[in-house]
């Protein structure tokens, strides 16, 4: 008898820390907010904003323990290996209205086992944008999610609540390894109590002011801005105010994840507001803001090089005595996890949507980490002594993440030495900055 998709299954359960362990290599941080808010009393379907393909799917699932379901776009299922891959990983094939009106309808068979699999009390996840996009926004909503959850209530919810929980994700880079994410669950929207609540004729009637209050509770849950013409330029000035004055905070290795997004939120509220208020000053400001990103980048800046240092000279010696101190195992890290970094660059090369790197990479490291350990292992306690073994394995497991990691800081640190000698970027900075402050604070 074939395994339905909410089903127990033992090589699922296997299969699922070694995941989460390669997941959590990817990132140098993760943190998760608001699981208590995941109702124990019924029928769930969290519903997350989509900025970063299947890392969102990912990243929900490594922040809760229970068993997920997730719903994809169904191209990704007409190959039959990678559909058979996709279902057993319990992922099912969602169709969009562009894939034409006779696909769509494949959408019913597709809602019967959403609505089975709540049924059972399995949480299922969908993505009510539909689409990814790296942007600190959120695109229209979908009613794939409201009609699951009607249906679901219409089969089993006089017995037991049916609720969507807006969840927002955020991440510290959408395109480079070994970045961070932050999972943030909201409080959950009883699907049941609205639709007693609210005795209309049709579905549309439902769905409409659904659809609203979900928009807004998720854009409560991360950095949102109004989606515009101005939509990057606003959050480079977003991260230029947080930068501004901070010794250590916003984007430094100590970071509390929760805490950035609270800030940023602020900051992005005040100027959306600005923008509407003063439309012409502040789109004079997004301009200067747009040409000093492009300056930067073409001068290979990092924006964090911008924070606030007392002593830049003495912080540049220490980042560089502890670079030179840390270069030995970069060394070693270099060579022991070269398959996968190599792979990792050859696919990423090849990969046209640039926000599936960190998919790539964790692929990389899912795959090739674990074979590359077992294969280690066997060689080392073969030919060495079980103490330089086990020193070695010790010192292979964390070197791919510590490959990138001695990267990104080298990067960050030839960006604060580029900086120190460009000091038309630096007043052009701090212009910005304080013409912002002036005009709207």
């Amino acid at each position: 008898m074939r395994r339905k998709i909410y089903e127990k299954d033992l090589g699922y359960d296997l299969l699922k820390p070694l995941v989460d362990r390669s997941l959590g290599y990817g990132y140098r941080k993760m943190e998760v907010r608001g699981k208590e808010n995941i109702p124990k009393d019924g029928a769930v379907i969290i519903a997350p904003n989509h900025c970063n393909t299947l890392m969102d799917a990912l990243v929900i699932l490594r922040s809760h323990k229970d068993a997920t379901v997730f719903g994809a776009r169904a191209d990704i299922f007409k190959r039959a290996f990678i559909g058979k891959v996709m279902t057993y990983v319990r992922i099912l094939p969602m169709v969009r209205q562009r894939d034409g009106l006779r696909n769509v309808l494949k959408n019913l068979e597709t809602q019967d086992i959403i609505v089975e699999t709540l049924e059972n009390e399995v949480r299922f996840c969908m993505y009510p944008e539909g689409k990814h996009r790296t942007e600190h926004s959120l695109q229209q909503l979908g009613k794939g999610v409201f009609r699951a959850a009607l249906a679901a209530d219409a089969k089993f919810g006089g017995e037991k609540p049916v609720y969507i929980v807006p969840t927002g994700i955020e991440y510290g880079d959408y395109f480079r390894y070994r970045s961070t994410s932050l999972v943030n669950y909201g409080k959950p929207f009883n699907v049941t109590e609205f639709v007693r609540n609210n005795p209309v004729g049709n579905e549309v009637q439902l769905i409409e002011p659904m659809r609203k209050i979900l928009a807004s509770e998720m854009s409560e849950l991360i950095t949102y801005l109004k989606d515009d013409e101005h939509l990057k330029a606003k959050w480079m000035l977003t991260k230029m105010l947080a930068i501004y004055g901070k010794k250590k905070g916003y984007g430094d290795f100590g970071t509390c994840l929760y805490d950035s997004m609270l800030e940023n939120r602020k900051i992005a509220g005040a100027i959306d507001k600005a923008l509407e208020e003063n439309p012409e000053k502040m789109k004079e400001i997004l301009e200067d803001v747009a040409e000093f990103d492009r300056k930067r980048r073409k001068k290979g800046i990092s924006i964090y090089s911008f924070r606030k240092i007392k002593h830049p000279a003495l912080n540049a010696t220490g980042k560089g005595l502890a670079a030179l101190l840390g270069l030995p195992y970069w060394i070693f890290s270099a060579v022991v996890s070269l398959p996968m970094w190599l792979t990792f660059n050859i696919i990423k090369g090849k990969v046209r949507d640039k926000a599936f790197s960190n998919t790539v990479g964790f692929g990389v490291k899912l795959s090739l980490g674990n074979i590359m350990f077992l294969l280690y292992g066997i060689l080392a306690f073969c030919l060495m002594p079980w103490y330089w073994a086990l020193a070695f394995m010790l010192l292979f497991i964390p070197s791919y993440g510590y490959f990138y990691d001695y990267i990104e800081g080298m990067r960050r640190y030839i960006s604060d030495l580029r900086l120190m000698r460009n000091k038309k970027l630096r007043h052009f900075f701090k212009d910005i900055v304080k013409s912002y402050g002036k005009s709207f604070r």
